[in-house]
């Protein structure tokens, strides 16, 4: 099993429509998974995709599956966040071993892509969940 460090980015500049080199970037999620060994960065985007835009219930229904909760958690985590869709223009980066693919979102599939140079947010901490929180209480 080979650990993923695996970052979405939502589209700043362009929903809906495919990423174009120079738009805005915002990381709003990371994630750390051992996936197996196999599991190549256009699975683990494929997975990611479906975990935030699936119905929960339909994820509480596999809560026993082999990592049915941790998958349960973590699209829990990214809806209490309040984030919208992975959509058409977004972004994930896949670290595993050393080494980041970047895939951009597209009417089908992902398309490998190079590093986008206008990157903005940070990976989910602590401090990011508690500003979060902070912010919801006076809306």
């Amino acid at each position: 099993m080979a650990l993923q460090i695996i970052a979405v980015y939502h589209n700043t500049d362009s929903r809906f429509l495919p990423y174009q080199p120079g738009h805005t970037l915002t990381q709003v999620i990371s994630h750390w998974r051992r996936l197996p060994d196999t599991a190549t960065p256009e699975q683990t985007a494929h997975w990611i995709y479906g975990l935030f835009n699936v119905d929960l219930d339909d994820l509480e229904a596999n809560r026993a599956a082999p990592h049915g909760e941790a998958d349960f958690l973590i699209a829990c985590t990214y809806r209490l966040l309040r984030l919208r869709s992975v959509s058409t223009g977004d972004v994930i980066a896949v670290t595993a071993r050393g080494y980041t693919t970047w895939l951009a979102c597209e009417f089908i599939g992902w398309k490998p892509i190079d590093t986008p140079t206008r990157l903005t947010g940070g990976p989910l901490t602590a401090a990011s969940v508690y500003r979060h929180l902070r912010r919801g209480r006076h809306a």
